[in-house]
């Protein structure tokens, strides 16, 4: 939904950069000999599965369980769903070193300016630049480390895309898609065309604002700011925003804002204010196949190319060759008896209660 652009949280922003250097470096985990997979891990680690040939550790594998469970903010921590996602970790480990190893043979390489566009983003979550390199430092991640991660993880992205395939979506089925999915995916509720533009900090906003509100045009403005809002959208370019969201939710401190006019700075969330221009009222209503069918083609069109993606995947998964070495490490561990309840010996019935 367009309004999840609005809603952005940043409630886990300390955590980006880990996001980036931790979990798109699964590849990493496989031993060679060099580099961080060859470094002793805890008292009793030991090799639980080779990939490719190459031994994947233990503490590797725990290592993401427990960056995943951070994320996401899982709370149930049972043995049953460590050891499913123990499995998934090791899959994710296979898959991104098949396709890292797709990427040089291939000699794939992402342009040096995307990477420096993604290090870009990631220091933008922060409030300042200073900011984002004392967590750098803090956190023992070097500059040149992050953006041969980022690399990585781009190539890798560029392999995928490589495969995805050629796809093709007739009418027929673009049709047949709407006349399934019309109630549910093109009414659109009653609500605004508005300009919006997200800031780390209430200083900035208020900055931006300013600029608006005493007379210089929204896209101008924009373009001053760029580098420096999270994120913002332009004149022609307007986002959808329901009514409801200005009378009863995170927005109904602006609801008032007359069309046109730029709103006071509001703070969804910490780092993460937002300032909005209602560009004009929408009537509910739902969208005529005419209007949605560019939409809805592209929409299966991805459909198609991610399943293409799962396919090339799942042939990469079985190149990888998994071998597990420690089978007990993907098991849930067999639940002890309880005491004070003997098990009968065999051919001898329980007694019966008195």
């Amino acid at each position: 939904m367009i309004m999840q652009a609005l809603r952005t949280k940043t409630r886990a922003i300390m955590l980006v950069v880990v996001v980036v250097f931790v979990v798109s470096i699964f590849a990493m985990y496989i031993t060679r000999g060099s580099g961080p997979s060859s470094r002793p891990g805890a008292e009793g680690d030991l090799p639980v599965a080779t990939v490719d040939g190459e031994k994947v550790m233990a503490s590797h594998i725990d290592m993401g369980v427990r960056n995943y469970a951070q994320q996401s903010g899982q709370s149930d921590l049972s043995p049953e769903w460590i050891v499913q996602t123990r499995k998934q970790v090791l899959n994710s480990i296979a898959m991104q070193h098949m396709l890292q190893k797709e990427a040089a043979r291939q000699k794939i390489t992402p342009p040096r300016e995307e990477i420096d566009a993604a290090v870009k983003r990631i220091e933008n979550q922060f409030p300042t630049k200073e900011a984002f390199q004392q967590y750098m430092e803090n956190s023992g991640i070097k500059m040149k480390d992050l953006q041969e991660q980022i690399s990585m993880q781009l190539s890798q992205r560029m392999v995928l895309d490589a495969n995805a395939g050629d796809v093709d979506v007739t009418e027929d089925e673009a049709l047949e898609f709407y006349e399934q999915t019309r109630e549910l995916f093109f009414r659109q509720p009653a609500g605004y065309h508005v300009m919006f533009a997200r800031f780390a900090t209430l200083e900035k906003a208020e900055e931006a604002r300013k600029a608006v509100e005493g007379g210089k045009k929204w896209d101008e403005v924009m373009q001053d700011y760029e580098g420096v809002a999270l994120d913002f959208t332009l004149s022609g370019e307007p986002a959808f925003v329901t009514e409801k969201e200005f009378t009863e939710g995170t927005l109904k401190e602006i609801a008032g804002t007359a069309i046109g006019k730029v709103s006071k700075a509001v703070a969804l969330d910490e780092n993460n204010v937002v300032i909005v221009v209602k560009q004009e009222k929408i009537d509910e209503k739902i969208a005529s196949y005419e209007e949605a069918s560019g939409d809805i083609k592209g929409m299966i069109a991805q459909q198609k190319r991610q399943a293409n993606q799962n396919e090339y995947l799942k042939g990469l998964l079985t190149r990888a060759n998994i071998q597990v070495l420690v089978p007990e490490f993907f098991e849930v561990p067999a639940q002890p008896e309880a005491e004070g309840e003997p098990v009968p010996a065999e051919g001898q019935e329980e007694p019966e209660g008195e």
